[in-house]
């Protein structure tokens, strides 16, 4: 999944007093299960059936190692978190430095095992407070490019806590991990 930095924004309407100045964490967790109904490693082809029955194929990528360990019966089990922060503060050196980042990092499964994998990315984007205006509920923030978005919050006292060029710092980061694993139950809940 991808989201942009106007996510991060648009989540500042969740803004709440903090020790340093407003600031919100929020966190979603989503989980998925299938079992794999069939598999070809030949043509890469996959098919997935979930617990209500739904079933989807697609071929996996070259990247997706170890395509010949996964057999039918096997599960696939994956989990994908997705984190706001959004903080108002002041921004370190590097930060301002750099006021617009995204890293990322893969790690896959070893030779021999099932495949698995887990992928993080973060983004991070500092903004200033442009304008603020309590008639409206909201404020302007500034990007790195000189942008300017209208953000409406939720508790309108947030903007007597704020000031025009205090920084805003937005972090959001999504880790997805996803492995095949060898069935621990019948195949129970799930059509073939």
């Amino acid at each position: 999944m991808r989201r942009s930095c106007a996510f991060g924004l648009a989540l500042l309407l969740l803004a709440c007093a903090g020790s340093s100045g407003p600031s919100r964490e929020e966190t979603i967790v989503t989980t998925l299960r299938a079992r794999v109904a069939a598999v070809d490693p030949t043509t890469r082809l996959v098919t997935l059936v979930n617990e209500a029955g739904d079933r989807k194929t697609f071929r996996a990528d070259e990247a997706v190692r170890n395509l010949g360990q996964m057999q039918v019966g096997d599960e696939v089990v994956g989990t994908l978190v997705e984190s706001i922060a959004i903080e108002v503060r002041k921004a370190t050196p590097e930060e301002l430095a750099n006021r617009s980042t995204v890293e990322e990092g893969l790690a896959t499964a070893a030779h021999g095992q099932k495949p698995a994998g887990v992928y993080v990315r973060q983004a991070k984007e500092i903004f200033t407070i442009a304008a603020i205006d309590k008639k409206m509920g909201g404020g302007e923030l500034r990007d790195a490019r000189g942008g300017l978005h209208f953000v409406k919050v939720r508790d309108p006292a947030v903007l007597d806590r704020v000031t025009l060029g205090d920084t805003v710092v937005v972090t959001y980061t999504e880790a997805f991990s996803l492995q095949v694993v060898a069935p621990v139950a019948p195949a129970q809940g799930y059509h073939r």
